[in-house]
């Protein structure tokens, strides 16, 4: 029963990969671009493009880690002067690193809680690392 509950919620999360993108969508694929492509001295200082990276170290080193996946997806997703570039593969691949990152964040907070034991503190710790992952 489980498992047919997560299938149904990841379809859900998957339905809108043809929909709406917004700016984030071109930024998100520049930053990936950016992270694979550049050597790392250079990721704060790419000017191709107006999406900079500006986002703090650990993000960075996420975004460079997606992008060793997104070279299977699509390589060219991964050229910095590739602007607006938004193929089939380049889409799903975004919206699926998406729900991953969701899930890993959400598997943490889990982990996290039960690490800190039962006590309301714990659970509140876990909640607040959920829903401000920035702090």
């Amino acid at each position: 029963m489980a498992v047919s509950v997560q299938i149904v919620l990841l379809r859900l999360a998957l339905i809108p990969l043809d929909l709406y993108r917004s700016t984030d969508f071109e930024v998100h694929r520049n930053w990936l671009a950016i992270t694979h492509s550049l050597p790392l001295s250079s990721w704060y200082y790419e000017e191709a493009s107006p999406w900079t990276l500006d986002y703090p170290p650990f993000f960075a080193a996420f975004e460079w880690v997606l992008s060793q996946a997104a070279a299977f997806a699509d390589p060219e997703m991964l050229r910095v002067a590739n602007l607006e570039y938004a193929s089939w593969a380049t889409v799903v691949f975004q919206r699926c690193s998406v729900v991953v990152g969701d899930l890993l964040l959400v598997l943490g907070a889990r982990r996290l809680g039960s690490t800190l034991g039962s006590s309301a503190q714990g659970w509140s710790t876990a909640l607040l690392a959920l829903v401000g992952p920035g702090l």
